[in-house]
């Protein structure tokens, strides 16, 4: 959601041809310049006062402290005409010994559009006890079109249509740490989820009611989580593995519309191949049982998953995915990354084969906006069979 500015921005520029090569190079002379400005401005270890003093800026000396990072988010497109919002990460570590404790982070973001549709969330992620105790939560209400191309591995372009959701979201957790050199952490979440679809084509697939979910509904439900987390930074690792398992059970006994058993994995690697090149890695799978709304469905695209499809452009009941990403330095702040990924869906776990593959691949750049936790502003360029994708947000795919 944040800094979606540069995508906006260019999808207006992709309407007229000759505007193309502008398109697809102005995110990446931007995050350059970017680099340039902020090398002479942020990158200092002094700030003077109008009184000729001096402030010193030590990163070891204020390992304790709360950092605070706001970007304005300003976008247009034919759906929400002018927007404009804000998003705030704030980043502070819990307990006496701060160096080795992991930071805790609140997201917050706003978005208000001239259409009157809007986004609000609230992400926050505590850790406590000497990481041995970790509270998260996810707070969201939100009103805004997207497009669905209808179910399964090979939909095809002409599905495409335009739907608008107004959701609200409210999902807690608590994972608790039970051995003490192990990070492996088992805790308990609930789901609560109110969907109604507000607007649709008339005579394509949600006007017709011809899937599940078509009017929206609610989900209600807990769930399981069992992660393993040994990464040497949560922003950017350069070392260690993220292994996470979610069960999530929505049913009629907890006031649910739809009864489905939703279970999702996601195994990541990070290995350092060189001084300050990582290469991550990242396997995931996710099964669906029931009555699965589409909007609940697994999807392939996005931002962080096959990066150059349109966010779900391919959703089914069953999936399997794989990426990797090859992260390198170019020069003191900004840095570089290629990577690639392929997936496939299914209606059911068997059926999945190599005949419905998707693919794509691409590259961008990094700017590292808090050096301290080495978190990154990142703008890819993606590309897979028939679509590519500009990507300009704060945070690493994954």
């Amino acid at each position: 959601m944040l800094l979606n500015v540069g995508y906006k921005f260019m999808s207006l520029l992709l309407e007229n041809k000759r505007n193309r090569l502008v398109a697809v190079c102005w995110p990446f002379f931007s995050l350059i310049f970017l680099f340039l400005l902020s090398s002479g401005l942020l990158a200092q270890e002094t700030l003077k006062k109008s009184e000729g003093q001096q402030i010193i800026i030590s990163q070891e000396s204020e390992p304790d402290r709360l950092g605070v990072t706001v970007l304005p988010v300003v976008y247009y497109t034919p759906e929400t005409k002018m927007a404009f919002g804000l998003g705030s990460l704030l980043t502070y570590r819990f307990g006496l010994l701060f160096k080795q404790a992991r930071p805790s982070t609140l997201f917050i973001g706003a978005i208000y559009t001239q259409m009157k549709q809007f986004t609000l969330q609230l992400k926050p992620e505590l850790y406590l006890q000497k990481d041995s105790l970790l509270l998260t939560g996810n707070f969201l209400a939100e009103r805004f079109p997207t497009k669905l191309w209808g179910v399964g591995p090979d939909t095809e372009e002409v599905m495409e249509e335009v739907y608008t959701p107004q959701r609200f979201l409210l999902e807690v957790g608590l994972q608790k740490k039970f051995f003490w050199k192990i990070p492996l952490y088992l805790g308990l979440k609930y789901h609560l989820e109110s969907t109604r679809i507000v607007e649709t084509e008339p005579g394509k697939l949600l006007d017709q009611d011809l899937v599940t979910g078509s009017n929206g509904g609610l989900l209600s439900g807990p769930g399981m989580v069992l992660s393993f987390d040994n990464r040497n930074n949560i922003f950017y690792p350069t070392a260690g593995s993220y292994l996470q398992a979610n069960i999530l059970w929505n049913d009629h006994i907890f006031g649910s519309d739809f009864d489905f058993l939703n279970i999702q994995l996601d195994l990541r690697h990070y290995y350092q191949v060189g001084d300050n090149q990582v290469l991550a890695i990242q396997a995931l799978a996710e099964t669906n049982s029931g009555g699965v709304p589409f909007y609940k469905l697994a999807r392939l695209g996005g931002d962080s998953l096959l990066r150059g499809f349109y966010q779900g452009r391919f959703r089914d009941m069953n999936l399997l995915a794989f990426q990797a990403e090859y992260r390198f330095p170019v020069w003191k702040r900004l840095g570089a990354v290629v990577f690639g990924a392929m997936g496939s869906l299914a209606n059911r776990f068997r059926d999945l084969s190599w005949d419905g593959l998707k693919y794509s691949a691409g590259f961008g750049l990094r700017f590292k906006i808090i050096p301290k936790e080495n978190a990154n502003l990142r703008v890819d360029l993606a590309f897979g069979p028939g679509n590519y994708g500009i990507y300009l947000k704060a945070g690493e795919a994954f």
